[in-house]
């Protein structure tokens, strides 16, 4: 006889956890940390026993990582939901208040939903270590240039050098962690392998490269239409009645489509390759610059998807 159905929703806090379980309905609180996790985790393994256990929760700014340890150690289904979806589904619900409570139960039901379609959150803490590398570059060179879009307006000399200065050690920064991120990839086999095989695709250097490593670990595991969805090129139809409107992308994570974008930017330039000539064959067309580099994009990342999956390097058409 198959086991029933449990599904455990977490809210996830810097000092403690909620637990509901759908459709069981019970819900208990513990601190988010040793002792608590402990405790979680025995009564996790139990309920195991007796039904077929799906956890879901949401990334809470790093406090979710020893939970998800934990559900990687214990070897449950566990499924790292996109806070914006899990809203959007509560709004769908009509629950508009939101307490922790609340929100562990509306993640449970959520997931029961929506679990067919998702891929399971597989912890890598290698891949972990590499996005705040990745996040502290990028917050360090976004600095550097919201500073210099000033330097322009600034006319007092003695700010414009301080300005200047700041930029200076802003960029230096910046090079030092783009190092680290070389030698934290270089150190690593498995993230060595496949940041060697995403950079034999057109348009793929080492900062794509290791964006994608650090904000997309799934890609290679996932179907093209997850790929494109996950980065936020899928096109979803749109249509009422008579009324048919072009499809729109939107979702997604913004940090892997900016990396994308630029990576289509070099392709388009070059004007070399079957990607290339997408865009170009589009713009030929007369469709407009941005759906160009858009379709670029999505064939792009579901190109590299196929690779990892396949471990195949790019082979150009």
């Amino acid at each position: 006889m198959p086991q029933p159905d449990l599904f455990v929703g977490i809210d996830v806090a810097k000092d403690e956890l909620v637990v509901h379980l759908h459709p069981a309905g019970t819900q208990w609180r513990i601190a988010n940390g040793k002792a608590g996790l402990a405790t979680l985790g025995r009564r996790l393994a139990r309920l195991a026993g007796t039904a077929c256990l799906r956890v879901g929760f949401e990334a809470s700014g790093g406090y979710e990582r020893k939970l998800a340890i934990l559900l990687d150690r214990l070897g449950l289904a566990a499924y790292l939901l996109d806070p914006a979806r899990v809203r959007s589904f509560a709004r769908a619900e009509r629950q508009i208040a939101k307490t922790d409570p609340l929100d562990a139960a509306v993640i449970a039901r959520c997931l029961a939903a929506l679990h067919p379609q998702l891929v399971p959150h597989v912890h890598d803490a290698q891949a972990i270590r590499l996005a705040e590398h990745v996040r502290m570059r990028d917050l360090a060179v976004a600095q550097a240039v919201q500073l210099g879009n000033q330097l322009d307006t600034i006319a007092d000399a003695a700010m414009r050098r301080l300005i200047s200065s700041q930029i200076a050690r802003l960029k230096a920064l910046a090079l030092r962690i783009a190092k680290a991120i070389a030698a934290l990839i270089a150190a690593s086999p498995r993230l060595a392998a496949r940041d060697a095989l995403l950079r034999t695709a057109p348009g793929v250097g080492p900062a794509v490269a290791a964006c994608l490593l650090a904000r997309m670990p799934e890609l290679g595991r996932l179907s093209s239409r997850q790929a494109a969805a996950l980065a936020g090129l899928a096109p979803f139809d749109r249509q009422s009645g008579n009324t048919s409107r072009p499809g729109r992308c939107s979702g997604g994570r913004p940090s892997v489509r900016r990396a994308l974008y630029l990576a289509a930017l070099s392709i388009v330039r070059t004007g070399k390759g079957h990607l290339a000539e997408t865009a170009q064959r589009l713009r030929n067309n007369g469709k407009p610059f941005k759906l160009a580099i858009v379709a670029t994009m999505r064939k792009l990342i579901i190109t590299l998807n196929a690779m990892l999956k396949l471990n195949n390097p790019y082979q150009p058409n």
